[in-house]
């Protein structure tokens, strides 16, 4: 039984001051970076090579919407006792922190720590093998795999669980050229780190779960150590499918779009509850819902359990179903938001 833990893709992998990354290029330990979320846009995943133009002149940013990007002391973190022979760790604001060591030929992870909302706190150790996210020095049409593997803890409707975790990472830096942002903001000599990486996990009652991620990091590299834009999608699904259970695009600029979506305007933003959350027979919806607005029970293969209109104090019955993990998927207006379900 697997399960990519999700936001082990979320994990940043830094550069520095030349055009061949280094050892010598990582950033300090207590630099930062604050990335302005912005809306969903393409990856331009066929521009590669020298010389190209990736133009993201006209992203649209989401009102008040930022993460800090930093690097920090492992002993100065909450589970610095897991990670005691890492030397630096990179956190994205209060959700992954992710531990590192390096050397003048490669960089690698010993693991992380994020925080889920069924779960809580999950900490990932590749303590069998560990995995390298950067050969050095890494320059454009450099490309690499590597596998790893460890364990995961977590607590379970408040048991303590141990899983097994294996997976595989694919790393490159697939091309250099200008990076067209916001404000007229033109940068050349632009790197581009791109990674894909799956993993697996045995979680309780869930089963076979994968999540894949891309990711596309942009460098400038003569004037910062630090991303200047990342793009990233992540699909979960069971293992096998074609039936994302999940699919989710992050993109985050260093500089400030001109153009702004209000948070109600956001595909997907609108919320909703589900109480009580562990139940045995039945579940309330709460939320600001549309006469069109329509709720689904997904069980962790895809397999749709139950589909019915819903409205703000519907009722679900979910007696028949078996003990486990299910998705809660509320369709509105071609707005979709999805909650995790747990039958006791």
């Amino acid at each position: 039984m697997k399960k990519t833990l999700l936001f082990a893709a979320l994990s940043m992998a830094f550069a520095g001051n030349s055009q061949s990354l280094t050892q010598a290029n990582e950033a300090a330990i207590g630099s930062n970076v604050t990335m302005y979320v912005c809306d969903s846009i393409d990856a331009y995943s066929g521009t590669q090579g020298m010389g190209v133009t990736w133009d993201y002149s006209n992203v649209i940013g989401l009102t008040g919407q930022t993460r800090v990007i930093g690097v920090d002391n492992p002993a100065s973190t909450t589970n610095a006792s897991s990670f005691t022979s890492s030397t630096f760790a990179i956190s994205a604001g209060s959700l992954l922190t992710s531990y590192y060591t390096s050397t003048s030929s490669e960089r690698i992870s010993q693991g992380f720590v994020f925080n889920e909302p069924t779960l809580g706190d999950v900490i990932a150790q590749f303590d069998i093998d560990e995995a390298k996210t950067m050969d050095y020095p890494f320059s454009n049409g450099d490309s690499f795999t590597d596998n790893f593997s460890g364990q995961i803890d977590y607590v379970f409707q408040g048991f303590p669980q141990n899983s097994p975790i294996t997976g595989t990472v694919h790393a490159s830096i697939d091309g250099q050229g200008t990076l067209l942002l916001p404000n007229s903001t033109s940068l050349t000599d632009v790197i581009r780190y791109k990674t894909i990486d799956t993993t697996y996990a045995t979680i309780a009652l869930v089963g076979d779960i994968e999540i894949i991620r891309s990711q596309y990091e942009y460098y400038d590299i003569l004037n910062t150590s630090l991303p200047v834009f990342t793009h990233s999608t992540i699909i979960a699904q069971s293992v096998g499918s074609t039936n994302p259970l999940s699919a989710q695009t992050m993109v985050l600029s260093s500089v400030e779009a001109d153009n702004f979506l209000s948070i109600n305007d956001i595909d997907g933003a609108f919320e909703f509850s589900i109480y009580p959350n562990p139940s045995q027979d039945v579940v309330t919806l709460s939320g600001e819902f549309s006469s069109n607005a329509v709720a689904t029970i997904l069980d962790y293969s895809g397999r749709v359990i139950l589909s019915e209109t819903v409205y703000n104090g519907k009722h679900l019955n979910i007696t028949s179903l078996d003990s486990g993990m299910y998705v809660v998927r509320v369709n509105d207006n071609n707005s979709t938001v999805s909650k995790k379900l747990i039958k006791k």
